[in-house]
């Protein structure tokens, strides 16, 4: 998609870590002429350039009520998701990371959108015994039959954020800091360089209509070749 075509953009899942980063660096490139922020709550910026930004609240609990928000946009940036811990039950957790997103991504597509950027996990597997794994596997598989023009899924390893890692982040983080300092692509995936590879595919010419993104692809898409 050449950059003249960059017309309008959402993000849902703008107040995780790698959301957070998305919008920071969507308002750096400046590559869309519109971009609006669809999510459960108003968040209050501070930065002037993210204040520009629409903010649409809808429930996702009744996301049927809200499916004109989802309506003609060229591209969908889709952030969301949790954990088990985090949603307090298993059941709340695929809601959110299956169910919410299913829906989105249907009234997206239904809507008009032609790239559907989501950001899954490396070890995604619909079959895997893990909660997690199998989740993300599944909903990588229906998103595929939703039939985007283009669908590209990111499969980053574990998120490092800039803002202070929670407890268990921090935990993991010392422990790969070894291997970190010699190949960070294996082992670590930085939401801002998660963030502006996902900006700079937008440009790229794909393959095929399913693209799945591997860390190693997405530390190549925040270093994108001169043309």
């Amino acid at each position: 998609m050449a950059t003249g075509l960059l017309r309008s953009a959402f993000v849902v899942g703008y107040t995780g870590a790698t959301g957070k980063d998305l919008v920071k660096e969507l308002a750096k490139s400046k590559k869309f002429e519109q971009l609006v922020l669809i999510g459960r709550r108003k968040v209050e910026y501070e930065d002037q350039e993210l204040q520009k930004f629409e903010q649409r609240i809808v429930d996702f609990q009744k996301l049927s009520d809200f499916k004109d928000s989802f309506k003609d946009f060229d591209v969908g940036f889709c952030c969301l998701g949790t954990t088990k811990k985090d949603a307090g039950s298993a059941e709340a957790f695929r809601r959110i990371d299956f169910d919410y997103v299913h829906e989105l991504a249907t009234y997206a597509k239904e809507g008009g959108v032609k790239h559907f950027h989501y950001v899954s996990s490396a070890g995604a597997d619909k079959n895997s015994s893990f909660l997690y794994a199998r989740v993300k596997g599944e909903i990588e598989e229906a998103l595929a039959k939703l039939s985007f023009d283009r669908l590209s899924i990111y499969q980053p390893k574990f998120l490092k954020r800039k803002e202070q890692a929670r407890g268990g982040e921090k935990f993991i983080g010392i422990l790969l800091k070894p291997l970190e300092l010699v190949s960070p692509q294996t082992v670590v995936t930085p939401c801002d360089l998660l963030a502006r590879a996902m900006i700079n595919n937008c440009e790229t010419t794909p393959n095929s209509s399913l693209e799945i993104i591997h860390n190693n692809g997405i530390y190549k898409l925040d270093s994108p070749k001169p043309e």
